[in-house]
């Protein structure tokens, strides 16, 4: 590797070697033919005075060595940079004196280049060589305009240089940015599906549980409907399996579905009540996110009642959003706060709720003294992430049988 490549790979400039060239080309161009067009105008102005090979040449060998100091230019840029937002006044000028001192040195070089190639050439066209002092009067001259020339070539780099590092970093920011919430996504969906897993095989222990039981008794019909019923839910539920939300009807099917294993086994003495309020049904709820519930209050509120055991389901929409409250007229506080058995489902149905909604998801239990549970669901608003996860719903809807 060059070590002009190499310059340009530490800049970060988007330039091919052949493409530094030729815009180093046209930058020094531009002031020689400047230089150029003021030396035509001088001996234009001079009559009788015509422009000597000699001095052509002097103003081609200043053109092509500046040229030709591009990629040390670019390297001084690179090792030594300026910039005017610094915090100490001193640290501006450092870098100046170093530039400066470059500048000199290259002027010097020149001169001297000037000295021993075009002094032949003069001596040959006129018969009498330029004088030392001359020499040292043109280096004065010409210092300052070389200088000028030489700050602007680096500012110009440093500043283009800032700001294609500053995409660069602004480019890389955005993607880390977006990784970052990617994985945030990600961990978010890997929690729910993992709160999700907990709940499933609970239930489905509980309700095998229950057909075990039967089998026992030799109620063959019963646990057959049983089963049947069962594998009417799990296979709703495998249908919506890609979607983290469905429709409060969907989710509802799934609680009857459930409550429907639970009359075959509580017979008459269960009574499942329903007062949903139209506006409701097609909230986006968390797969799943009624049933805990519902369990819970078959399993520590009226699994002990004898008769007219009530569980009823009511939902209503306001203007903070929407809540769901499963009522049972089972065991009060006094009796159920002692269980111990209610708490993970309950627990991760109220995480589930925040990772969904948000801290301003809320699950409240009200167990009045006279008897009875009520468990309330609060959805605040829409979740942050339905619209993201309703092409799996609508997925999942398309392939139910």
């Amino acid at each position: 590797m060059t070590f002009l490549k190499r310059m340009l790979e530490q800049s970060r400039l988007p330039l091919s070697v052949g493409q530094f060239w030729w815009y180093s080309f046209c930058y020094w161009g531009i002031f020689a033919v400047i230089t150029f067009g003021q030396l035509m105008m001088l001996w234009l102005l001079k009559e009788g005075v015509v422009m000597q090979p000699h001095e052509m040449f002097i103003w081609l060998l200043d053109g092509l060595f500046w040229w030709s100091t591009s990629p040390l230019v670019l390297y001084a840029a690179i090792k030594v940079p300026i910039a005017f937002k610094v915090r100490e006044s001193s640290s501006i000028f450092k870098p100046i004196l170093v530039h400066l001192a470059i500048v000199t040195f290259l002027n010097i070089f020149i001169n001297i280049l000037h000295y021993y190639i075009t002094n032949p050439l003069m001596y040959r066209a006129v018969g009498k060589s330029v004088p030392l002092e001359n020499y040292l009067f043109s280096f004065f001259i010409a210092y300052t305009a070389s200088f000028g020339q030489y700050l602007l070539l680096v500012v110009g780099f440093n500043k283009v240089s800032y700001i294609y590092r500053y995409q660069e970093l602004k480019q890389q920011n955005f993607e880390t940015e977006l990784h970052n919430e990617q994985l945030r996504g990600q961990l978010a969906n890997a929690q729910l599906q993992s709160l999700k897993m907990q709940l499933n095989p609970h239930f489905l222990f509980n309700t095998l549980h229950s057909v075990v039981s039967l089998m026992v008794k030799n109620d063959i019909r019963k646990a057959t409907l049983m089963i049947t019923t069962l594998s009417d839910l799990l296979r709703a539920v495998l249908v919506n399996q890609s979607a983290d939300f469905i429709p409060l009807q969907e989710e509802l099917q799934l609680t009857r579905q459930y409550l429907d294993i639970q009359q075959i086994r509580f017979q008459d003495r269960l009574k499942v009540e329903y007062r949903i309020d139209p506006a409701s049904e097609l909230y986006p709820v968390p797969q799943l996110i009624l049933q805990p519930i519902v369990e819970n209050s078959i399993t520590h509120g009226i699994s002990d009642l004898t008769t007219n055991a009530l569980v009823r389901i009511t939902s209503a929409v306001t203007a903070a959003g929407m809540q769901v409250t499963v009522y049972d007229n089972g065991l009060g506080a006094a009796s159920r706060k002692s269980s111990k058995g209610m708490g993970l489902g309950l627990q991760n149905t109220l995480l589930r709720l925040q990772q969904a909604y948000g801290a301003n998801a809320r699950l409240e239990f009200d167990q009045p003294t006279g008897g009875g549970t009520a468990v309330t669901l609060f959805f605040d608003g829409r979740p942050p992430t339905a619209d993201r996860r309703k092409a799996g719903t609508e997925v999942g809807a398309e392939n139910r049988p």
